[in-house]
């Protein structure tokens, strides 16, 4: 309160009387929410910092029942010593009714001791065993371990499905002496604890795990449509060269179609509509996918992703970029979708790591969405042996942890792509479908990998192709491009 009370002195020796009255409707206007815009500022997170606090767990559950214990005691020595303390042996349990007595095969899982000196500790229930040699508590069955199919890796308890989805089954641990129960209930804060009595649910405490029930259908990677009717791209009334040199203002000039359909109509004597520009784009979007996905070089051991969003029918679209940060700055794997959810991520970092090395550990480098850590986990699950992929988060704009002030360079190169790419894709003002969205980012990352020279890189390409690299013009670098691409779908 004292730090307000300073503002609003030196505001009144700033500022005259009419300022002040616009400053004073402003601030009225914030406070009414009637400016959408600006927010007053929430201290409620500062306060409560594991508020919601959402994260995948990095360690896998455990896929069978944790072993029994070694026994730590002999019930041969323990009845010997019983003997020396007593001055008499111990005796077998008393069984008066035959319908509880153990059975013969059960044996102690502390000492060993037979049948004979165990007896049911639960009444009725007889799953508890009690050992009167060395007074140690064991199950018969455990139901919970006899139906339970992931345990958890913290305290081998088994883990209950806790919500069923379309898309993931999420298992959660119900042990309250689990050792990351306990460490998370030590990190909240005295308002924390004081919130959790009423809203428990609001804080994520206990170890879980998703089960990612994705299909081959659903874990495909946008690519653009093909424009129907329209068998070959060398069926259009314009030349090749026409078409090459409208994608080079319309994408590597990062020109709109409509201003490309202007310049070529008056510059050039070209007379080509918007929607002319549009359809040159699409046929080319169709070829250029396949020669990305076919001249993609070797992926390095470090990988930058990132998503930004994009404006597909009024709505937010988001496009995941994964780069080579270290030496080589190729754009490895690119996905256009509707959300930040987890099958996209997972999508593009297949994409990223396909050209991986099988026996080589791959690290991405991401900001904090949780969507890439399930991804790391579904793509370690996936594959037999080791864990080969591994998660580095960068959180925030200020390096507060170890781990972010190393990785930070890695994440200011996706950062810039991502820039990049929004000035290519600024003119055409959002999208009005989705294709028209994969179309454009297809095209880009073509301009980017193979055309475009990088200053990081001494002004050579990422990828660099013989046939592409000795053509000096641009127009003429995306119709060898586009020549080079109809051969391989012809292949295909």
């Amino acid at each position: 309160m004292q730090q307000a009370k300073r503002i609003a002195i030196w505001l009144c020796t700033k500022f005259t009387r009419e300022q002040l009255e616009i400053i004073v409707k402003d601030v009225t206007d914030v406070l009414a929410n009637r400016n959408p815009d600006v927010k007053p500022k929430d201290d409620f997170k500062e306060k409560h910092p594991n508020y919601r606090e959402f994260f995948v767990d990095p360690n896998p559950p455990l896929t069978e029942p944790p072993e029994d214990p070694i026994p730590q005691l002999d019930w041969k020595q323990l009845l010997k010593n019983y003997i020396q303390q007593k001055g008499r042996p111990l005796k077998p349990v008393k069984i008066r009714d035959p319908k509880t007595k153990v059975p013969d095969t059960t044996i102690c899982r502390c000492c060993s001791a037979p049948a004979d000196y165990l007896y049911f500790n639960d009444g009725k229930k007889r799953r508890q065993i009690k050992c009167k040699v060395c007074s140690a508590l064991s199950q018969v069955h455990s139901r919970n371990y006899l139906k339970a199919k992931f345990f958890c890796p913290y305290c081998d308890h088994p883990l209950y499905l806790w919500k069923n989805r379309k898309d993931a089954n999420i298992y959660k641990c119900p042990n309250d002496k689990c050792s990351i129960y306990l460490s998370n209930l030590k990190k909240l804060n005295p308002l924390e604890k004081i919130l959790r009595k009423t809203k428990s649910s609001q804080f994520k405490l206990r170890y879980q795990f998703r089960e990612y029930l994705f299909t081959n259908e659903q874990l495909v990677h946008s690519e653009p449509v093909k424009m129907p009717g329209a068998a070959s791209i060398f069926r259009i009334r314009n030349s090749l060269n026409t078409l090459c040199l409208a994608l080079t203002f319309h994408v590597s000039l990062g020109i709109s179609g409509r201003k490309t359909a202007f310049i070529l109509k008056n510059v050039f004597g070209i007379n080509a509509s918007y929607q002319t520009i549009l359809n040159y784009a699409q046929h080319a979007a169709y070829y250029c996918h396949k020669f990305n996905y076919a001249y993609k070089s070797t992926v390095e051991n470090i990988q930058a992703g990132d998503e930004t969003y994009i404006k597909i029918k009024g709505k937010n679209g988001y496009v995941f970029f994964f780069i080579s940060a270290k030496n080589l700055r190729t754009i490895s794997a690119y996905h256009v979708a509707d959300s930040r959810d987890t099958q996209p991520a997972i999508i593009a970092m297949e994409e990223a790591f396909r050209t991986a090395d099988p026996d080589q550990v791959y690290t991405a480098v991401t900001d904090g969405n949780p969507s890439y850590q399930a991804g790391i986990h579904f793509l370690n699950s996936s594959r037999e042996g080791d864990d080969t992929f591994f998660l580095k988060k960068v959180i925030g704009l200020q390096n507060l942890d170890s781990e972010s002030e190393e990785f930070r360079a890695f994440k200011q190169i996706i950062e810039r792509l991502n820039r990049t790419y929004k000035y290519h894709v600024r003119a055409a003002n959002g999208f009005s479908s989705y294709n028209g969205a994969v179309v454009l980012t297809t095209l880009f990352v073509t301009h980017y990998n193979f055309i475009r020279p990088h200053s990081s890189l001494n002004y050579n390409v990422p990828v660099p192709v013989w046939e592409v690299e000795k053509i000096p013009t641009i127009q003429g670098k995306w119709a060898q491009i586009i020549k080079m691409a109809t051969k391989l779908d012809m292949v295909a």
